[in-house]
């Protein structure tokens, strides 16, 4: 998420209680006055030249009697103080520190749903798929390479699938199935770890979208939803979270229509096993 989103999601924020300010007829002053705060202070959050904190929202809705949006607008302000973490400083020391930076998450989170258009989710991944995806990225970004280190945290990551009590749904795009992340045998064992997994793993879900039946809905992103509270979205600047409750449920129901146009079982085996042959892999 570049800097650019940042200060646009300062400026939806301060929109947005402008907005709850003029709804309650209250001008910039009278607010300031009845919040106990300087008049300057209202028209720097409306102008996103000061980031309000979560008291100064609570104060603000309180005065403007709409305290039924606090919930939100607390969310939205954590989602800018936190939801984005620069690839570069994580990579800092290699990408072992990357992968190790999700280990709290994937243990705290009893849901996961997961969508990726073009390439096998890393938690289904098997060494040498892992291993031809990180060297990627070290390759790509110029970081320092610990690529042997980084690829045993995120087979360890994999631990997690079979936890008690947790529950796992994966969509891939038919795409992720022929996108030649590694050699063609190290992708046939890729191939053949998702049908084992179909079969032998009553906890994971795992979908494939058609490539002739693409939804109505197709996002450019690949998104990783943790329980209903937070979303993780990755570009090639970096990665945000998003934890707005408005914002999660979109993303919701976005999966909810990729999850509708996937097949699953044997349908989706078929389609494995069709990219596989392809490869002269079975």
């Amino acid at each position: 998420m570049p800097s650019s989103r940042i200060t646009e999601a300062k400026g939806i924020l301060a929109a947005r209680l402008r907005e709850i300010r003029n709804e309650a007829s209250l001008t910039g002053r009278t607010l300031a006055s009845q919040a106990g705060w300087h008049y300057s202070k209202v028209s720097k959050i409306e102008h996103a030249a000061q980031m309000p904190n979560e008291n100064d929202i609570r104060v603000w809705c309180r005065v403007c009697d709409a305290e039924e949006y606090v919930v939100d607008l607390i969310a939205a302000v954590r989602n800018i103080d936190s939801m984005y973490t620069e690839w570069r400083r994580l990579e800092a020391t290699g990408l072992r520190h990357v992968q190790e930076s999700f280990q709290p998450l994937y243990r705290e989170t009893q849901q996961f749903r997961v969508f990726q258009h073009s390439a096998v989710p890393g938690l289904l991944q098997t060494a040498g798929y892992a291993r031809a995806h990180l060297r990627t990225v070290i390759e790509f970004r110029g970081i320092p390479d610990d690529l042997e280190a980084a690829v045993g945290v995120r087979l360890r990551h994999q631990e997690v699938l079979g936890a008690g009590g947790k529950r796992f749904m994966f969509i891939v795009g038919e795409q992720a199935l022929r996108t030649p992340v590694c050699g063609p045998e190290e992708m046939a064992a890729q191939l053949a770890r998702l049908v084992d997994l179909t079969i032998n793993m009553p906890q994971l879900s795992f979908g494939v979208i058609p490539a002739r039946g693409r939804p109505s809905l197709m996002p450019p992103e690949n998104f990783w939803i943790y329980d209903d509270n937070q979303v993780r979205v990755d570009t090639i600047p970096g990665q945000y979270r998003i934890k707005t409750p408005t914002d999660v449920a979109l993303y919701e129901r976005a999966f909810a229509t990729l999850a509708d146009a996937a097949v699953y079982g044997q349908a989706a085996r078929d389609l494995i096993n069709a990219a596989a042959g392809e490869l002269g892999g079975t």
